[in-house]
């Protein structure tokens, strides 16, 4: 029989380790959410809908993940690092066929429409298959 070794704690000590462990704990959850607080909704959608175009399966449901035209502009940007334009928007959605998908209303912009992350990924790989 292999020996065991014990810690003996007073209830006192046991008391201060797990209020340590707790003050850790709760100090690590303050931090990751002060960082996602620091993500407008936007950029958090734009970072999960990159994601989600790179490895599908990072999503289980795509089709309840909505993202609107800003956002598709700018998963890739333009040699001078800003979001695509209106126009290149517009022959996109007409030319992999985006513009006659589902879509819904904004919750947050009211008139401006949004479509799903699945609808979006097969519209990329069709734009971009065919350059």
């Amino acid at each position: 029989m292999e020996p065991l070794r014990a810690i003996v704690l007073s209830d006192i000590q046991l008391n201060d380790m797990l209020r340590e462990a707790a003050r850790q704990g709760v100090a690590l959850a303050v931090a990751e959410l002060r960082k996602d607080l620091h993500q407008s909704p936007d950029d958090v959608t734009l970072q999960r809908l990159r994601t989600y175009l790179t490895n599908p399966a990072s999503i289980p449901n795509p089709n309840d993940c909505w993202a609107h035209s800003g956002i598709i502009r700018q998963i890739e940007s333009t040699p001078r690092g800003k979001p695509k334009s209106s126009a290149w928007f517009m022959k996109f959605q007409r030319e992999t066929g985006l513009a006659s998908c589902y879509t819904r209303p904004s919750p947050a912009y009211g008139r401006r429409r949004e479509w799903s992350f699945a609808d979006i990924r097969l519209a990329w790989g069709a734009y971009y298959r065919r350059r």
